[in-house]
């Protein structure tokens, strides 16, 4: 079972949202075209913050121009 920074396992919640950032993390990365880029990247700055404020990661997103 996923856990979060803390080692506590994740609501159902929690297990969803990180399955969105991690989704969008894939295509951001994947990513041809600069609408899809773009986008993709507009989605997930908001996640990420979600994702932070939960404690479920802690990545800089700096780093991968988001």
């Amino acid at each position: 079972m996923p856990q979060d920074l803390l080692q506590n396992e994740l609501t159902d919640e929690e297990a969803k949202l990180l399955d969105v950032y991690l989704r969008l993390r894939e295509l951001v990365q994947e990513a041809v075209t600069p609408c899809v880029s773009a986008n993709a990247k507009a989605a997930l700055a908001p996640v990420a913050v979600a994702v932070t404020d939960l404690g479920l990661r802690f990545e800089h997103l700096v780093d991968e121009d988001v």
